[in-house]
């Protein structure tokens, strides 16, 4: 039995679609964060076996393609390292998986290395593609963050892209109404409520000053009846308002951004947008945006980065 097959057991819908993750990135980081503590350097490992077997017992509809994560003080060498180990990791992948059930993981330092990724990946027909590398480069240099942010969106025009890594809880808004993404993970809600944290719009109060009254979603109604602040009931029911108050702002997004200048720049960037991740592009090889340009050709053309 599968992961699935046992989740519909336990009720949970056999039409919803499951998504299997390495879990790398937040092993290392907890990892890492303990060690360095201790005084201490993190000897974590994780093979692509273990990885692909684990894909095999979750019986998930997709799966994201283990990756490594580039960070942006990676020198040429390390960078070209990790640009081939992503792609063996892939090629791996195919052998056990459709491409069809793929999920690309788009990152890197520069245009070039992104390009590069993203035109390979097209080059074995995915369709669905995701950001990484984000937590990293948001805590480099922010400018340069939200450059790469509108540049891998601006070659995935068309296909579904999702984001992995929403720093703070105010950058969603930007995410999804200027960028234009398709989706952001929610491992930002968990965060906030496990830190007793309150979500009003983008603001993120502490749950002791919010007014459950003011809202009437079934976490406010559960946490109404006053209950044990340290229990599992009490933070699953401000899990489902944090949720809940998440979508609002996804269904809206431009009503949560002041800045006239960002609302000018996120014209355009529902252009071409898929209305699900597996609708039907053309079949070339490398994928050219409507004006026939490849990612490298718009990396040359606009240049920087």
């Amino acid at each position: 039995m599968t992961l699935k097959e046992g989740l519909v057991e336990l009720g949970f819908k056999k039409s919803n679609t499951l998504v299997a993750d390495t879990g790398v990135f937040e092993i290392e980081a907890r990892k890492s964060g303990i060690a360095r503590r201790l005084g201490i350097t993190p000897d974590i490992e994780l093979s692509i076996e273990q990885i692909f077997e684990a894909y095999e017992i979750s019986g998930a509809d997709y799966f994201v393609s283990p990756d490594e994560i580039i960070l942006p003080t990676d020198d040429i060498i390390t960078t070209r390292v990790k640009v081939e180990k992503i792609k063996s990791n892939m090629l791996s992948f195919l052998k056990q998986f459709p491409a069809k059930k793929a999920i690309g993981v788009i990152q890197g330092n520069s245009r070039s290395v992104i390009s590069e990724i993203y035109d390979f990946y097209r080059s074995h027909n995915l369709k669905i593609f995701a950001a990484g590398g984000i937590i990293p480069l948001y805590k480099y240099d922010k400018e340069l963050f939200k450059r790469t942010l509108r540049y891998i969106r601006q070659i995935t025009n068309g296909f579904w892209l999702h984001t992995f890594g929403l720093p703070m809880i105010k950058l969603l808004p930007f995410y999804l109404g200027i960028v234009g993404m398709d989706s952001v993970d929610t491992s930002m809600l968990l965060y906030l409520t496990a830190r007793r944290r309150y979500l009003q719009g983008i603001r993120a109060l502490q749950v002791r000053i919010a007014k459950f009254d003011e809202c009437s979603c079934r976490g406010c109604r559960l946490l109404k009846t006053k209950l044990h602040p340290r229990s599992i009931d009490f933070f699953t029911a401000l899990y489902i308002h944090n949720l809940t108050e998440a979508t609002k702002i996804s269904k809206n997004p431009m009503a949560f951004i002041s800045s006239s200048s960002d609302r000018k720049d996120s014209k355009g960037a529902k252009e071409h947008k898929p209305t699900e991740p597996f609708e039907s592009h053309d079949s070339g090889k490398i994928y050219k945006d409507p004006n026939g340009r490849t990612a490298s050709d718009i990396f040359v053309e606009t240049k920087g980065g």
